[in-house]
């Protein structure tokens, strides 16, 4: 088809149908590069989007959040999930006048509480957050939408700080793959938040069968508390015997349960030991 006259060069001869092929091989080439390219920077813009933490650590940027706030896609459940509990680089600086790995979210090692309550209480030890230093609690569904909102100011002591949440929409048990994700924020600086010391992690609503229910409705303390751990019920379990803790101050059995309860998922038990501050309740705002 094509006359292969050799075209001379500086360097020796080839053939119009050797340029061609040459110049495919050029092009693939450049594509391949350019896709592994594409790839790894939608990988780490992906990764980047969320920390991943049970201690404080670096905050998650609020830029970032608005962004995604009504993103709905197959890379939701990658941004979503939290990893891991220890904290990233943070770049506190002290900003907060206290060490960030203080702030400690009391939730198993996977980040993730299991409940059956419509309104649970999360708990956290803090450091003495001042009075004039605001707390940040966000929750957001499954697809990445904000469900709450608010702020709260530090109370100014060390200890187990308790905060309850506004009423959460039941999940079905069965989709296993469904939670809240949460993060509790504390503002270092309000006109930088990439100084937050942020503690992440992901609440499940669960049901039970109504036998199990009807086990816990007749149970004693004692009863309800191994029931808990039996159904993998983190967030009664812990309010349980923080209850416990609050209602009998002089009882050292309290706060020996507590402290187990927070060794057996690799905490110090010695949190357990920490006066309670009370409880913040939140209030819907919808």
């Amino acid at each position: 088809m094509f006359n292969q006259k050799p075209i001379q060069l500086t360097t020796g001869v080839i053939t119009l149908s050797s340029l061609i092929l040459l110049s495919f091989s050029s092009i693939g080439a450049t594509q391949t590069e350019t896709s592994d390219s594409n790839s790894d920077e939608t990988e780490e813009s992906i990764t980047d989007l969320i920390p991943n933490r049970r201690r404080g650590g670096a905050g998650r940027s609020t830029t970032t959040v608005e962004n995604v706030e009504d993103k709905e896609d197959e890379n939701t459940e990658i941004v979503q999930a939290p990893q891991r509990r220890k904290p990233a680089a943070s770049r506190n600086d002290n900003q907060c006048n206290f060490n960030p790995q203080q702030l400690i979210a009391l939730i198993p090692e996977n980040l993730r509480g299991k409940t059956t309550a419509t309104s649970p209480t999360l708990y956290f030890s803090v450091p003495a957050i001042s009075a004039n230093t605001e707390i940040e609690f966000v929750l957001r569904d499954t697809q990445d939408r904000l469900v709450e909102k608010q702020t709260f100011s530090g109370k100014g002591k060390a200890g187990i700080m308790g905060l309850k949440l506004p009423s959460v929409p039941r999940i079905s048990e069965g989709n296993r793959n469904s939670s809240y994700h949460w993060y509790l924020s504390v503002i270092c600086n309000k006109s930088d938040r990439a100084y937050d010391v942020v503690v992440e992690g992901q609440l499940q609503p669960v049901a039970l069968e109504a036998n199990v229910q009807q086990q816990l409705a007749t149970a004693n303390l004692e009863e309800r508390i191994k029931l808990y751990q039996t159904y993998d019920l983190w967030h009664e379990n812990l309010d349980t015997l923080a209850t416990m803790k609050r209602s009998q101050p002089q009882n050292s059995r309290a706060s020996q349960q507590l402290g187990q309860l927070l060794q057996s998922v690799k905490l110090d038990p010695s949190i357990g030991q920490q006066p309670l501050l009370g409880i913040q309740t939140l209030t819907s705002r919808r």
